[in-house]
């Protein structure tokens, strides 16, 4: 798959976590302060783990978590980060 440039990312805000896993995304010239860590759970588990290991991931690299909400309609759930 294509690597998610920090362009691409900037228009969304919004990183899904199996990309960042992948490596797919460079978030150093990322231009904004705040995202979004979007997993949707899959039938094996709920994608609560998936999700945390994205966020203290970023947390290395000056991420913190400000909130984390799951969306119904879509079955998604989202981590809600700042970067300091």
């Amino acid at each position: 798959m294509a690597p998610l440039t920090p362009q691409k990312l900037a228009q969304t805000r919004v990183l899904d976590v199996d990309a960042l896993a992948r490596n797919e995304v460079d978030l150093r010239t990322y231009p904004h302060r705040n995202l979004a860590l979007m997993v949707q759970p899959g039938l094996t588990g709920s994608g609560v783990t998936r999700l945390l290991e994205g966020v203290e991931y970023l947390g290395q690299f000056g991420w913190e978590l400000v909130n984390v909400t799951g969306v119904s309609r879509n079955h998604f759930l989202y981590a809600f980060l700042h970067r300091r």
